[in-house]
């Protein structure tokens, strides 16, 4: 039988793109160059991931669960770059819910302008929004976006940052930190409905590449209620949660993401694995990527899952799953797959696998990464799980 498997991805993280040449120093030109915006701060796991995500996702909710369809007999599939994806976009369009409010503003002229600083004001709907970007060390730019109902004094800092780009020439690329506070953004514009919580990013990117780490510190996402039966939003789903994640790319090699995420599982593998409570459980991630002498770009994904919905012996379940692209930053395609639960010794209680579904079209795991985990038992389990899943280092990928 078909079992439907919803799962909740939490929060995910942030990157600067590359273009222009614009060197650091005063003036103008360069502080704009110093200017934040969302295609500089998108996680660009793929091509389309840079693209503003489209104003009805930000003011009416939009997906945090999705709907996934186990295999015959009651196996959970675990489609972790699917889910790896959500975690991406769902950042992304958080960080779009701040960042559009700088755009919007600073396209009008700025309200200042000297050798060292601008600022730029709006009012719109009620609503007053500043944003400044000052120059404050020889190469180091500080951002401050502002915003709350007009005549408010002083305004609300929803948005504060700063960006080095000694060594970098292209515009928006450097290193920094961002902060976000998510309930500030929400008693300005009660449309944005993320309304509590923090976001704090810190990012080294440049032309050859892209390092974001961010940590969601018990972040109200926005939830569909259309993807749940009469519109009601169980109410596990939506308290805050925290997460943490490290994005990393090399341009032309490969790359990796890190995830540790609070996530809400039905599964219906094993009676031990129901969740009728929705409860959240600890869900760790860890995907790699690296581009292949084929010319594809071949990836692997390990998820594993405790605490929460687990009940005795149930210790954990661990899944795998394989995947190639086309190219960089191209949508992969989904190979070998499998996912288990395990007792506290390993041993497996339940499970399945590609090979155990009969498909036959699942292309095997490359071997570059490593053991691949057994349906059977737990002797190739990965092991490599990060201490970290918010500080350096990155994850190593093959050819790094």
């Amino acid at each position: 039988m078909n079992v439907r498997t919803l799962i909740l991805t939490a929060p995910l993280a942030v990157v600067l793109a590359c273009g222009g040449s614009t060197s650091s120093g005063t003036g103008s030109a360069a502080l704009d160059a110093a200017v934040p915006s969302f295609a500089a701060l998108a996680l660009d796991q793929v091509d389309a991931d840079t693209t503003p995500p489209a104003a009805a996702l930000l003011e009416t909710a939009s997906a945090s669960l999705t709907a996934d369809m186990a295999g015959p007999g009651g196996g959970c599939h675990p489609h972790l770059f699917m889910r790896e994806r959500e975690v991406v976009e769902r950042v992304n369009r958080h960080i779009y819910k701040v960042l559009r409010h700088v755009e919007r503003v600073i396209a009008s002229m700025p309200a200042t302008s000297t050798e060292t600083s601008k600022s730029w004001t709006r009012t719109e709907a009620g609503v007053d929004v500043t944003f400044t970007v000052k120059l404050v060390g020889s190469s180091v730019y500080s951002w401050e976006l502002a915003a709350g109902p007009t005549g408010t004094t002083p305004l609300p800092v929803v948005m504060s940052g700063e960006i080095d780009r000694n060594g970098y020439t292209g515009e928006h690329e450097g290193k920094g930190t961002m902060k976000v506070d998510f309930a500030l953004l929400h008693a300005a514009f009660p449309q944005e409905k993320a309304a509590s919580g923090t976001f704090e990013v810190r990012f080294d990117v440049s032309a050859a590449g892209r390092k974001i780490a961010v940590q969601g510190t018990d972040v109200t996402w926005d939830l569909d209620a259309g993807k749940f039966d009469g519109g009601m939003i169980p109410p596990g789903l939506s308290q805050p949660r925290s997460g943490e994640y490290v994005f990393y790319r090399v341009a032309g090699k490969g790359g990796s993401l890190k995830i540790k995420d609070e996530m809400v599982f039905l599964c219906g593998m094993d009676p031990r694995i129901t969740n009728p409570d929705l409860l959240p459980a600890d869900a760790r991630m860890v995907s790699r990527w690296y581009s292949a002498a084929d010319g594809k770009v071949h990836g692997r994904s390990d998820g594993l899952i405790s605490g929460g919905q687990l009940v005795a012996p149930v210790a954990r379940i661990v899944g795998v799953t394989c995947h190639n692209a086309a190219a960089e930053r191209h949508m992969p395609t989904e190979g070998y797959w499998m996912m288990k639960a395990e007792d506290a010794s390993g041993a497996t209680l339940t499970g399945a696998s590609a090979g155990t579904m009969m498909d036959t079209t699942a292309t095997p795991c490359d071997a570059a990464f490593g053991d691949v985990p057994l349906l059977a038992d737990s002797s190739k389990d990965f092991t490599g799980w990060p201490t970290s899943y918010f500080e350096d280092p990155p994850f190593p990928f093959p050819g790094m």
